[in-house]
């Protein structure tokens, strides 16, 4: 097969499952790593993806994000087994937090048999998923209605959490996280609520599938000394467990 014929594909591929894995992509085309990793490099530079730790995702149109839907099934895998692998962390009785990301939503959908929890959320889908739960205590944070991400943000939102809640554990998730920068979202306010809840809770755990390890986006949510636990879908490299032991980070792969 020609090259360019295999980048066509590989296009194919991502325009469909919205994410990809160099692994994955190897084996398929029965060619080396390191020809899978020239392809997404020129892909990346016509704007068809971006290049992620391990693979890369499908490009956003016009620079805007991928909707809520969209990003549910983007590495659905990947985020069920952390989401999975996070709701064993929980107890009976805790209060949490989770933000409005697709990872915290499959945290969501494993929680649901815990007892005596609480769980406060800025997220309209994962209020709608755990509507039906008798055990557990719902909060929303309220604030303005962001229709693209379904999640409440804003000052008002902002302040219901730092003025008048704390939680035993906030999990959350973002765009991307890289050594230098940490972790970084795609919207200011989005950012804003994410900090909120770290700061008001005990323990802070980022659920971080490989699509965002080395990926960036514009606001910094806060550098990676102030999360607790990692869980990720992947085994960092050498660079990334130094920087996360340096940190104090705890490394859960799933």
């Amino acid at each position: 097969m020609l090259a360019v014929e295999r980048r066509s594909k590989i296009e194919d591929i991502i325009t469909e499952n919205k994410s990809v894995l160099v692994t994955e992509l190897a084996k398929q085309f029965d060619v080396t790593p390191e020809t899978i990793r020239g392809d997404l490099l020129k892909l990346e530079k016509q704007g068809v993806l971006v290049r992620t730790y391990g693979g890369a995702t499908l490009a956003a149109s016009s620079g805007s994000e991928l909707s809520y839907k969209e990003r549910d099934v983007v590495n659905a895998e990947a985020k069920h087994k952390i989401g999975a692998r996070a709701a064993d962390m929980i107890r009976d009785g805790e209060t949490i937090f989770l933000d409005a990301s697709t990872s915290s939503l499959w945290l969501a959908r494993n929680i649901k048999n815990k007892k005596g929890l609480t769980v406060i959320t800025n997220a309209v889908n994962i209020v709608l998923e755990l509507a039906e739960c008798d055990n557990i205590k719902l909060i929303c944070t309220g604030g303005g209605l962001n229709t693209r991400n379904m999640s409440y943000t804003g000052r008002f939102a902002e302040r219901m959490i730092t003025e008048n809640l704390t939680a035993d554990k906030c999990f959350f998730s973002c765009k991307g996280v890289t050594v230098s920068r940490g972790m970084t979202d795609a919207s200011e306010d989005e950012a804003e609520i994410k900090r909120a809840m770290m700061q008001a809770s005990d323990s802070v755990i980022f659920l971080c599938d490989h699509n965002k390890l080395g990926r960036k986006g514009i606001p910094v949510i806060a550098s990676i000394d102030k999360i607790d636990t990692l869980i990720t879908d992947i085994r960092p490299d050498r660079e990334w467990h130094a920087a996360m032991q340096e940190a104090g980070v705890r490394v859960i792969t799933v």
